[in-house]
């Protein structure tokens, strides 16, 4: 199983079976709100923030995962954040992730798990996948 955010994939072995959405929503506590309050005002990264976001990021992909069957897998794989409710008591952020499921076009060979014959590996997990252009790969 795969997914990808590239939208190319081989119309000769894979068809569309449907549309794969998830949401996420989390609460941002007091405390990371006022440290990314604080970064806002100087500038530079919020690291409280991107692991806030790479938390969204994780949640949506199990999400995704999980509605994906055997042989099959997932292309044009893109999220969206929103920030919203931001105020001293309550502030969170929203994710969320959509794609195209792919199933094997059934003609007595079925397709390679990966819909565009490049290698599958990982997006930001360390494990070395290989990545072309702005397409990063993701298991």
């Amino acid at each position: 199983m795969s997914i990808a955010t590239s939208s190319q994939y081989d119309q000769n072995k894979w068809e569309v079976k449907r549309l794969v959405t998830a949401n996420h929503t989390e609460a941002v506590s007091l405390a990371r709100g006022f440290v990314a309050g604080i970064v806002g005002i100087f500038g530079g990264p919020s690291d409280s923030m991107n692991q806030k976001m790479d938390d969204v990021v994780n949640q949506l992909k199990a999400k995704i995962e999980a509605q994906i069957g055997p042989g099959e897998c997932v292309v044009g794989f893109q999220i969206q954040f929103a920030e919203f409710g931001r105020s001293e008591s309550n502030t969170f952020l929203s994710g969320s992730g959509a794609g195209t499921l792919l199933t094997p076009k059934m003609g007595g060979i079925l397709a390679p798990m990966n819909p565009i014959g490049m290698g599958v590996g990982s997006m930001g997990m360390g494990m070395g996948g290989k990545r072309t252009r702005k397409n990063h790969y993701v298991r």
